[in-house]
């Protein structure tokens, strides 16, 4: 039941954006970070969850924050049926079927490149046009760091992961 509601929420957001390649990855943007918001802050937690809180301050709330990812109004659609069917806990899997579908229509995929420590623009230019030319296909990166794979990186798209990071090495040693 709740996969197919994340299903059905997740084509109403993606058909109330235009088929504009930027605003559908700013639309994912928007679906990750309330999302991170979600599982990271317990203020916010509470305050979506609360059920005295009218959804007429959570609609404003989210509407507000659609905004700052210039999301149009019809987004508003979306995150009405968020709040009234109260499925913002389940916007992890919301996320994945809209990148899924996304990638579908777009014809690209993606890709989280996973660094120990910040890099510099020429290296990361140079990693993912590699990791492309590799793959064969076009991806849309986010740059993210994990201090604890030491070096190296770790790339995960959809459906596969690249571990190239000192951490995997010292593993298949221990």
């Amino acid at each position: 039941m709740n996969r197919e509601l994340a299903k059905k929420l997740a084509k109403v957001f993606m058909n109330k954006l235009s088929k504009d390649r930027t605003l559908l990855v700013q639309g994912s943007n928007f679906l990750g970070f309330v999302y991170d918001l979600y599982k990271k802050e317990k203020l916010f937690r509470d305050f979506v969850l609360n059920p005295k809180v009218p959804n007429e301050k959570k609609i404003a709330y989210l509407t507000d924050l659609s905004k700052k990812f210039s999301m149009p109004s019809e987004a508003g659609e979306f995150i009405n049926h968020l709040v009234e069917l109260n499925a913002i806990p389940m916007l992890g899997e919301i996320k994945k079927v809209y990148d899924y579908e996304m990638e579908k229509l777009l014809k690209l995929s993606k890709a989280f490149l996973i660094v120990a420590k910040k890099v510099d623009d020429d290296t990361l230019q140079s990693v993912m046009a590699k990791i492309k030319q590799s793959l064969n296909k076009e991806l849309e990166f986010e740059v993210l760091e994990d201090p604890s794979l030491i070096g190296g990186f770790v790339v995960k798209t959809s459906g596969m992961v690249i571990d190239a990071s000192i951490k995997r090495v010292l593993e298949r040693f221990a």
